[in-house]
């Protein structure tokens, strides 16, 4: 999950760079998020607490804020 998240991260990253579109921003926002809970479960430092469960939100939030039509 961590490798996967890293890539999506980079690729979304780079993306952004190139578009400057908001949307955009959010992919990064929400990669970024899978990529701290990975590390979180990487070190064990959380066993699916509050924490893991407000990330899980909060990307599904951003991925929403990027598919939304305005």
């Amino acid at each position: 999950m961590l490798g996967l998240s890293f890539l999506l991260v980079l690729i979304s990253g780079v993306s952004y760079s190139r578009i400057r579109d908001l949307k955009m921003l959010f992919l990064v926002a929400a990669f970024s998020l899978f990529f701290v809970k990975g590390i979180f479960l990487l070190t064990e430092a959380a066993h699916q607490s509050l924490v893991l469960i407000v990330l899980d939100l909060l990307v599904i939030v951003f991925l929403y804020l990027t598919v939304v039509r305005r």
